[in-house]
């Protein structure tokens, strides 16, 4: 404080005051305010009146957040619980908007293939652990119907073969796994094979047609369904689409690259088919 009271700048604060006092205390003794006297003192302190301006709308703004903080506080709180009861209602459309679509797409399965006895859909609860072909567990079992072998499908295609049933949830094995086989016909060609999962087509979510003819006319696009003579699977049902053929390793047949309809690994509900025309092999 007093070095600022040495300082130059200090000084001429000063010098400043004393001359604007002194022009009012002129002005005053020659019996009045004078026009040039009043556009001086104004010129001269018009700084310092927006100073304070700025200064007084400062404090009252400060003022003003400590005299309304618990207003404040309250009117933000009721905000956070309408946003809260708006995200809730939002959650709950949209899960009433998944629930009709999953019964709309249980409605087409059983309307396209009337012989077909269906469980309720049931919900994916997770994929087993480090699994390479994508098994994953459903909250459907033996109470719902389920049993051992029992085809798993979508309204798009075939998803693979229930492998373990316990009262209330099954474990379901895709058909990206070598341990499903599915007895298949190409739709344009009319050839058959057999078609199951490999390690090395499994990382890019593909499957093998196997047993195809060395000059096969099996190409790419062309569609592939179920052939149903096993009486494991329901016949006419899609199973993919052909990438591409390849000869097999020991040159004598050739064999179908399958793209499955069905993204195995991204599935939030299936549906199980408990029988079928053809099932077990009866007529």
């Amino acid at each position: 404080m007093g070095k600022f009271l040495q300082s130059t700048k200090c000084k001429i604060i000063l010098f400043v005051l004393a001359l604007l006092i002194g022009i009012m205390i002129y002005a005053v003794s020659k019996g009045g305010y004078t026009i040039s006297g009043i556009g001086i003192f104004k010129s001269l302190t018009a700084p310092l009146q927006k100073a304070s301006n700025a200064i007084s709308a400062s404090v009252e703004h400060v003022l003003d957040m400590y005299t309304n903080a618990d207003a404040y506080y309250q009117e933000n709180q009721a905000l956070k619980k309408e946003v809260a009861e708006l995200n809730r209602e939002l959650a709950d459309y949209q899960e009433t908007k998944e629930k009709l679509a999953d019964l709309q797409e249980f409605v087409g399965i059983k309307e396209a293939h009337t012989d077909f006895t269906l469980s309720s859909p049931c919900e994916v609860i997770g994929y087993v652990t480090n699994d390479p072909y994508h098994a994953f567990q459903i909250d459907g079992g033996s109470k719902d119907g389920i049993s051992l072998h029992d085809p798993v499908v979508t309204e798009q295609g075939l998803v693979g073969i229930i492998t373990e049933v316990g009262e209330e949830i099954s474990t379901v094995t895709t058909i990206l796994s070598p341990d499903v086989s599915v007895s298949a016909i190409c739709v344009r060609s009319g050839e058959n094979g057999v078609l199951s999962g490999t390690i090395s087509l499994a990382k890019d979510g593909l499957c093998r047609m196997s047993y195809l003819n060395l000059e096969t006319r099996v190409v790419k696009d062309n569609v592939i369904i179920t052939r149903g003579d096993s009486g494991l699977f329901p016949n006419g049902y899609v199973i993919g689409y052909v990438k591409e053929t390849r000869t097999d390793e020991a040159g004598m047949t050739s064999y179908a690259v399958v793209e499955p309809a069905v993204n195995v690994e991204n599935l939030r509900m299936v549906v199980v088919v408990t029988d079928f025309d053809g099932k077990g092999g009866k007529k």
